[in-house]
């Protein structure tokens, strides 16, 4: 069968034609599908499979090797442990197992021999029998799997290259492959039309939900306008939208020209205080305001208020091109770049972090939303979050003020409704953000996984203080790269609840009620793929996975105490004592500011006029009665803090407490860097030599605090000393741990034993996990160097 010699051979001249294949299994897989253990899914087709193959385990998953069976199908890569139960066919189908992954995930395919390694691409020829097989994913896992001596030559090839071509880069046709492979089957659509939603989550797509909130929050002068629902005022705006009770419907149809793609402030939550957080677009150029819009916008701006607060987040806040030119770097620093031949040494790995700027985004983001929540805290103002297109970080910052300052938008539900009010509904532009189409590379940036790495910084700060859980944070991560789920497949509602995004706008009363219908020469086609919402959780991961994702909540106060928004709890001299009606500030670059142009229709006495651009205004030196206290109330840390809520969470800031996602970013990066380059890796990676040598140090440490004295006369240790400290001023990602207990000295017979070195020359970079168990660390490599085994280290 194999042309050429046993080593060399052409790898396309062995795989049957991939449709006839795909033919044959259709037909036999509801027979076949339990003989090797993996349940299909409707109308999945088993591709190849490989027998005797090892799965290398991550330090979550506890570490070492599993064995079992690897299948590739036209929608995953499968692998099913040989001791695992038999499924249970009356059970519901889950799309992914705990050991798969989604073809749409993998970025590379890497066949590792015994002396080298092969990027392998549908168009490949393999010149070996892999030995081993590396997929790189999107969501940054590395899953390895080691093919046995007893697994038969033919499998590791052919499943290989089944692998290779099924896989394809992310491109229109491929992805609506992916989809149909996925979700097209017509027990698929079934399945997933009889399937309810949880009556308890708020998708925020009816009235009902919005005046839930409303009701929540305790803001009774606002309402719930419906104006448009058929999406003729603003595209991009969902169909209901929260304005003061006292605009009428009439009067807001005018305002809508006055703002970039007719996104009008709108109310998005009220704080226990009193105060109101609103989100909008800038200002349109060269509007004449009538005197009956002026009314009307300051209607709008102010609400049931006298004070205004304008932020302004256009220039302050970080690019899309900076974003994703940051998320870029950082993938590659954690994975490695495996066509290169260089990579990033252990003593310039924390500068190469640093110079990402990913650390210095988040911190910015969670800075600005500690100034708004402080700032709302002042009670009874309307804060405005404004950008140019209301579209991209306002969804960033409204929610973490959300999460920082609502107790319930930190539970399970509350956090996948603030998703759903701030991201999906207001029309985040999740398609092209996440350019699953490849489309227009320049609108791509992952502000959503910007947004979750904030939040899980909050919570790795206080993780009490939420329901959901860092594997909730992860889940969520990975399953915004696959391109099955209504949630992030849409830029806004309007493209949501069109049947087909080639369709017409049109609209028919059905009911009384308006429906979009559809135009008898459609070219729909009504075998098109059902996509779910991203929350069907138990759609996507088994129920031992779901338990981990939801935790007890403690340390938090009464609900009723929060929620209640006629409950004033911050002290009066927070609040602005300006007893000028109509007051309006602008909050920019961490100052306050009164520009003569803030609000355009007030330029020229405010019966009209051009106006320039909102987020280019010239700063003022003009002093207001009242602006220093806000400013206090915004700006001082400890101001809010000592006056703030139990429930309030502000987040800490230096450099020790923003650390990177380590169960993220970093779970696939010590084999990334094995695999990319097994000519120079020893028998054990640096890395683990150098964990070993801190914890041993740890263990002294301990060891001296338990038994009270030393034999000379030193500085004290004590049990819980920040063992990150570096007295020559080093660059920190991880804070000390809060506890720290003795433990037996870990085996050594794993690792040889290594010379100490000077304490003082060392950088710690990780702290100690809470539950008490030593993490991997990265640190500076020795300056000794390290044995290196004769040979390639890749298949141990």
């Amino acid at each position: 069968m194999l042309m050429g010699s046993k080593t060399t051979f052409k790898v396309r001249q062995i795989v049957p034609d991939m449709k006839e294949k795909m033919l044959n299994y259709s037909m036999l897989h509801r027979k076949c599908r339990d003989k090797f253990g993996l349940r299909c899914l409707p109308g999945e087709c088993v591709l190849q499979r490989a027998v005797l193959v090892r799965k290398k385990l991550s330090a979550v998953e506890g570490g070492g090797w599993l064995a079992g069976t690897l299948f590739c199908t036209h929608f995953r890569v499968a692998f099913v442990p040989q001791d695992s139960e038999k499924p249970d066919d009356n059970a519901d189908p889950v799309l992914l197992g705990d050991h798969d992954v989604a073809l749409a995930s993998i970025e590379k395919v890497v066949a590792v021999g015994p002396s080298r390694t092969k990027l392998v691409t549908a168009n490949s020829s393999l010149k070996f029998t892999p030995e081993e097989l590396v997929l790189y994913c999107r969501d940054l896992r590395v899953l390895c799997f080691l093919f046995d001596r007893l697994t038969p030559e033919t499998q590791a090839v052919e499943i290989t290259y089944a692998i290779a071509k099924t896989y394809q880069p992310l491109k229109p046709g491929s992805i609506l492959s992916f989809q149909n492979a996925a979700l097209g089957s017509v027990e698929m659509r079934q399945f997933l039309s009889n399937r309810t939603p949880d009556s308890q989550m708020k998708l925020f797509d009816c009235e009902a939900d919005w005046d839930g909130e409303l009701e929540r929050t305790g803001a009774t002068d606002w309402r719930v306008s419906t104006i448009n629902d058929r999406f003729e005022m603003a595209t991009s705006l969902p169909r209901f939208n929260v304005v003061p009770q006292k605009v009428l419907d009439t009067e807001l149809k005018k305002t809508f020209a006055h703002f970039n793609e007719g996104r009008i402030p709108r109310w998005c939550w009220r704080h226990p205080c009193g105060s109101d957080l609103l989100r909008t677009a800038s200002f349109q150029n060269n509007i004449y305001h009538e005197k009956d819009d002026i009314r009307n916008l300051e209607a709008i701006v102010f609400g049931s208020h006298q004070q205004c607060v304008v932020v302004e987040l256009g220039e302050e806040m970080a690019t899309l091109v900076d974003v994703q030119l940051a998320h870029t770097r950082l993938r590659a620093l954690c994975l490695g770049d495996i066509s290169a031949s260089a990579y990033v040494p252990d003593d310039r790995w924390l500068s190469t972090l640093e110079n990402t700027r990913w650390l210095d985004h988040i911190r910015c983001c969670l800075k600005k939303a500690a100034e708004v929540a402080c700032l709302l805290r002042a009670g009874q103002l309307t804060v405005i979050l404004q950008e140019p297109e209301d579209r991209d970080m306002n969804c960033v910052v409204s929610s973490l003020v959300q999460v920082m300052s609502d107790p319930y938008c930190r539970t399970v539900l509350g956090f996948q409704g603030l998703i759903q009010k701030e991201w999906v509904m207001v029309g985040h532009h999740f398609l092209s953000r996440a350019n699953y189409y490849r489309d227009s590379d320049k609108e791509e940036a992952p502000l959503f996984l910007l947004f979750l790495d904030c939040v899980w910084q909050l919570w790795a700060q206080c993780p009490t203080r939420f329901q959901f859980t860092g594997d909730y944070l992860l889940a969520l991560h990975d399953s915004a790269h696959l391109p099955l789920f209504s949630t992030f497949l849409f830029n806004c509602q309007r493209d949501r609840s069109r049947p087909s995004q080639r369709l017409p706008q049109s609209y028919t009363p059905v009911n009384g009620c308006w429906r979009e219908a559809t135009p008898p020469d459609s070219t729909q086609d009504p075998l098109d793929p059902l996509f779910p919402a991203v929350w069907d959780w138990a759609l996507q991961y088994s129920p031992q996975r779901r338990a981990q994702f939801s935790q007890p909540l403690t340390n938090s106060g009464p609900v009723h105490s929060v929620l209640n928004g006629n409950l004033n709890t911050t002290p009066h001299y927070h609040k602005p004592n300006d007893s000028t009606l109509g007051s309006v500030f602008l909050l920019s670059r961490g100052s306050f500011t009164s520009p003569s142009h803030l609000l355009p229709w007030r330029i020229g006495g405010g019966s009209g006029g051009s106006y320039r651009k909102s987020h280019r205004r010239a700063p003022s030196s003009e002093s207001l009665s009242g602006l220093e206290r806000l400013q206090k109330a915004c700006l001082l840390p400890e101001s809010c803090r000592g006056h703030s809520e139990p429930q309030e969470l502000l987040p800490q800031l230096l450099g020790p407490c923003v650390g990177i996602w380590r169960e993220c970013y970093l779970r696939g990066a010590l084999q990334a860097q094995a695999y990319s380059h097994p000519a120079s890796v020893p028998s054990h990676h640096p890395l683990d030599r150098l964990a070993q040598e801190v914890q041993q140090l740890r263990d002294r440490l301990a060891a001296a605090a338990v038994a009270g004295s030393r034999a000379k006369k030193q500085e004290p240790h004590r049990a819980n000393v920040n063992l990150n400290q570096n007295a020559n001023g080093g660059t920190f990602l991880f804070s000390a741990p809060r506890v720290s207990v003795a433990r037996a000295p870990p085996p050594t017979s794993a690792l040889p034993a290594l010379a100490p070195r000077d304490a003082g020359k060392r950088t710690f970079l990780f702290g100690q996990s809470q539950d008490g168990r030593p993490d991997l660390r990265y640190a500076p490599m020795p300056s000794s160097r390290l044995s290196k085994k004769k040979g390639s280290s890749l298949a141990s």
